[in-house]
């Protein structure tokens, strides 16, 4: 049997509660963490009532999900963990990109990308071409490079979101960005 040790996550006496069958408890873990779940889902979402949406359905899973909760991991890293899930499985049903609501070119991870637009696409202009590019990658590339990109979390993080490894996010964050330089040059960027 492997050996765990007490946790020291903050969030511990109220998903206790919560696990018990207190609402109000699990009220105040919604509370403290709805607008993290906000933002992390806010590039997932074409339109606010999405967004909500996904906030919301998060929130049901984790609440039905409580039992099966590991109190030797943080409680904010399995929400998240269950909101990228819910964010990831709305771009595959919508076949939208986390890249949606990106509302300023100069947000963009790669803005340089603007500068090489070529004259008939730059009609389009930078972002709707950043955004179409973008839905040509796998959901779960586009998630990985938002997360690292616009959201800035390590890849540690990252990893555990996905329940992988940090050496096995690191390759498919290389693997990501290959396959994005790919569609990039395809389409007449040059990159560096």
């Amino acid at each position: 049997m492997p050996e765990t040790f007490p946790s020291n996550d903050e969030d511990l006496p109220l998903v206790q509660k919560a696990q018990d069958g207190d609402l109000d408890a699990f009220d105040e873990l919604v509370k403290k963490h709805q607008s993290t779940m906000t933002g992390l889902l806010y590039r997932f979402a074409p339109d606010r009532a999405d967004l909500e949406d996904m906030v919301q359905d998060t929130f049901v899973r984790a609440w039905k999900g409580l039992p099966r909760w590991n109190p030797d991991k943080p409680f904010l890293h399995w929400l998240k963990r269950i909101a990228l899930n819910v964010g990831l499985e709305f771009c595959r049903r919508q076949k939208c990109s986390p890249f949606g609501r990106l509302a300023h070119p100069d947000e963009h991870p790669f803005e340089n990308l603007a500068a090489d637009i070529s004259q008939e696409q730059a009609g389009r202009g930078a972002v709707e071409e950043a955004q179409f590019l973008l839905a040509q990658v796998p959901a779960e590339d586009r998630a990985l490079l938002t997360m690292l990109y616009l959201n800035k979390m390590p890849l540690t993080e990252i990893a555990g979101h996905f329940g992988w490894s940090r050496a096995n996010a690191k390759i498919k964050a290389f693997r990501a960005r290959n396959r994005l330089k790919t569609i990039l040059e395809n389409h007449g960027y040059t990159l560096f």
